[in-house]
């Protein structure tokens, strides 16, 4: 006579990538890694000339926050804010960035 068990355990096999995609997602780092990412590829998004004179870049509440040492380049990125924001979303693939502001 055979006994079936009580209970079963479910198959919830994951891959690792999945797991800490879950583990980020429960932890709400998810934001945190993508702005990290955006700056590290802030010089392939802008090119080589952008990148040499930018001093800082940081994403904070949703702020993309530029620091540049150039003025004609501050007032062109400054007015090319869309852009930029355009072009930082993209690269996250969903919205990450709703303002820009260059200092």
């Amino acid at each position: 006579m055979l006994i079936k068990p009580r209970y079963t355990r479910k198959d919830t096999t994951r891959t690792f990538e999945e797991a800490v995609q879950m583990w980020m997602k429960a932890n709400h780092l998810e934001d945190k890694m993508m702005e990290s990412a955006i700056v590290t590829a802030w010089a392939e998004l802008t090119g080589p000339t952008i990148s040499r004179h930018t001093k800082k870049v940081s994403i904070e509440n949703r702020v993309l926050k530029i620091v540049v040492d150039n003025a004609p380049l501050r007032h062109q990125l400054a007015m090319s804010k869309t852009q930029l924001i355009q072009i930082v979303n993209k690269k996250a693939g969903r919205q990450v960035v709703v303002e820009c502001l260059v200092l």
